[in-house]
């Protein structure tokens, strides 16, 4: 016997189908607004390969999959037993969205991110996450959402829009009007003013509805939701954050431009909250949410020219520099709103420092504090810092780098297939093929085809999976030729009320499986014609959850001629209802 596994030989292991890529990193698809600057003592070679290489270090670090095949997760650890929170997985969505090009993996880690968020809604309904989930997968904590991860997966969906188009397995275009109708109704206050803590502040706790997180200002958000869905509700939110953030500036932090963690009374006259309001005794100072205001901020001004961005960010920078001497080294974690250092914050975190790069990128003047900054940030290691100050420190080095856009001034789209296979469908995860007897005769050879079946949104067909199905097998090292092929181009499955060609031949399903046999050899009763099975003799679903299917398929005495290159597979039901999509081999 001569027995070639494709899942273990190199030569046929090439990965995946060629998927469009409209941005890919480094292409650099919008231009900053007049008057912002790049490091300058670097070429833009160096600058994009130095974000390149640290988000393959980050990677490595907290990307892993969990959870069910195919899903995905920035791993957090923020607690023991904790696996991710919302803000982590909005970052990992926005991450992907705008890495692809340099990772080759990136759309397929989208997918299963979003599949995970879907996967883990808020207590209080649909399309918000809930902000914390244990090792175990379960969400705890209360299970209900806090605004800034459902802001940036918004975001990252309308980001994915148009990297990729919406005409695959997800409509992110209409996915990302989904969420942003659900922050819309839950996380934002009742006046549509501004963002709330999460879609359990209501106002039956007032104290909690009548405040805002700094971090959740993010005006570059806010733009591009106005643009995809021309409500008014997000350009007033954004008009009204500028406001908060003008006023907190100016009566509360004339010196520093420092903004508090929380706000308190963001509808009226906004101030910091008293300390332990929420999470700990500086929460009205500057500490670990409101470091990231300078990075939110300041990218408002760099993609859109905003000045009142420019105004907020230029009073931070102009006291952080002249407080370090112009030594970003010296940067504090965290500050009162007067400047004077917090207690215990005597160290160099990136969550403070990389956010301040971004921020200094608004005018020329700063041009050597940007150039330290950018070099002290590159210069940390990764095993430096954890999961949050390497996040923060790769977003800005993104933006620093001049990879960020936003998705309303950019082209994008897809164009379907003209006669796709399947219509709705996934992935197939740890997707196994054996083929015996290739130097056998024509007519010899065995195929054991076997793997998962993972759907995003979830099985588009209902079990028993019996009105029938396609199966694809393709060489693309020799143009696409189908090793096996039992599709609408050829002769598919026949469902269950078609019958068979033999008494053998069928569907039998029980509550956990459903199997295909097939003797006669033919497909298409009533004619049977004797080979348009292709040699199939086995199709096997059985059911593992609501996302997730394992299958398998065996064919018998089948021509198969030997593999040249890279194989993919292709598996869906007959008569529209769809099992599967083009496949990603591993």
């Amino acid at each position: 016997m001569h027995l070639v596994s494709i899942a273990t030989v190199a030569a046929l292991l090439v990965a995946t189908p060629l998927l469009a890529i409209n941005h890919p990193f480094g292409s650099h698809p919008q231009t900053y607004f007049a008057g912002s600057i790049l490091p300058s003592h670097l070429t833009q070679a160096a600058l994009d390969q130095a974000a390149r290489n640290f988000y393959d270090e980050w990677k490595a670090r907290y990307l892993v999959s969990a959870c069910g095949a195919g899903r995905s997760v920035v791993r957090a650890s923020v607690k023991p037993g904790n696996l991710t929170v919302s803000e982590a997985h909005g970052y990992g969505m926005i991450v992907a969205a705008l890495m692809a090009g340099h990772d080759p993996d990136a759309r397929e880690i989208f997918d299963g991110m979003y599949a995970y968020f879907r996967e883990h809604p808020s207590v209080y309904g649909p399309g918000l996450m809930a902000w914390y989930q244990r090792k175990s997968c379960a969400s705890a904590e209360g299970s209900d959402s806090a605004s800034d991860g459902d802001l940036d997966i918004a975001y990252a969906l309308l980001l994915a829009d148009k990297q990729w188009g919406s005409c695959g397995a997800i409509d992110y275009h209409a996915e990302a009007l989904d969420v942003l109708a659900a922050i819309a109704a839950r996380e934002v206050d009742g006046s549509g003013r501004y963002v709330l803590l999460g879609d359990w502040a209501t106002p039956a706790e007032p104290g909690y509805y009548a405040a805002t997180r700094s971090s959740d200002f993010m005006p570059d958000h806010l733009r591009s939701f106005a643009a995809a869905t021309g409500s008014a509700v997000w350009t007033d939110v954004l008009d009204h954050t500028y406001q908060v953030v003008d006023d907190v500036q100016t009566t509360h932090s004339p010196v520093t431009g420092l903004l508090p963690d929380f706000v308190a009374n963001p509808g009226g006259a906004p101030a910091p909250v008293a300390p332990n309001f929420l999470e700990g005794p500086n929460d009205g100072d500057y500490d670990y949410n409101a470091c990231r205001d300078p990075w939110r901020i300041a990218t408002d001004f760099l993609v859109a020219g905003e000045p009142r961005a420019k105004t907020a960010v230029e009073r931070i920078t102009g006291w952080f520099r002249g407080a370090t001497g112009d030594d970003p080294g010296t940067i504090g974690a965290g500050y009162q709103l007067d400047g004077t250092p917090s207690p215990d914050s005597d160290f160099r975190s990136m969550a403070f420092v990389a956010p301040l790069g971004v921020a200094a990128m608004v005018d020329a003047a700063h041009q050597a504090w940007l150039n330290a900054v950018w070099d002290l940030v590159v210069a940390t290691p990764l095993d430096a810092e954890a999961y949050y100050e390497n996040t923060l420190k790769l977003l800005a080095m993104i933006v620093m780098s001049g990879n960020w856009w936003v998705p309303e001034t950019v082209s994008g789209g897809c164009v379907p297939e003209s006669t796709p296979l399947c219509t709705a469908g996934g992935y197939m995860p740890e997707l196994q093929i054996k083929v015996s007897r290739l130097t056998a005769p024509a007519g010899s050879q065995n195929l054991l085809v076997k793997g998962k079946l993972f759907f995003p949104q979830g099985i588009p067909a209902a079990a028993p999976y019996t009105d029938g199905a396609q199966l694809l097998i393709d060489d693309l090292g020799s143009g696409g030729g189908a090793l096996l092929d039992v599709s609408h181009v050829t002769t598919p499955i026949p469902p269950l009320a078609a019958g068979g060609c033999d008494p053998a031949d069928g569907w039998r399903s029980s509550a956990s499986r459903t199997i295909y046999r097939n003797r006669s050899t033919a497909l298409d009763p009533p004619t049977c014609t004797a080979g348009s099975a292709s040699g199939l003799s086995l199709l096997k679903y059985k059911m593992r959850g609501a996302s997730d299917l394992d299958f398998q398929a065996k064919a018998r005495r089948a021509t198969i001629l030997p593999p040249f290159g890279a194989v993919q597979g292709l598996s869906c039901s007959e008569a529209g209802r769809r099992l599967a999509m083009p496949a990603r081999v591993q």
